[in-house]
């Protein structure tokens, strides 16, 4: 078995899900918040395009923290990030 990508385009605020062993990439088609799974346990990576031309907030589960803070972010439209976790937090690639 190997790594499922799913790939959406989202509208409206949304928690990025977490099934294992699935990339998740993410167009944000508006100015919303895209929350992330927990980082504890997972080794998906997440990628969030910002097709907007309003910002797009990610944010990080609870007291988790992305690069040490608790969102990013994506003021520019089609910009993106990869988010990759250290089974306690999310890190920019």
């Amino acid at each position: 078995s190997g790594i499922t990508r799913n790939i959406s385009t989202v509208n409206v605020s949304s928690v990025i899900g977490a099934v294992a062993s699935t990339d998740y990439v993410v167009v944000a088609g508006a100015g919303i918040q895209l929350t992330l799974p927990t980082a504890v346990g997972n080794t998906n990576l997440i990628t969030v395009k910002n097709k907007s031309t309003s910002s797009v907030l990610v944010a990080a589960d609870g007291v988790e923290t992305i690069d040490d803070a608790a969102t990013a972010l994506m003021q520019t439209q089609y910009t993106a990030i990869d988010l990759i976790s250290d089974d306690a937090a999310w890190h920019i690639t």
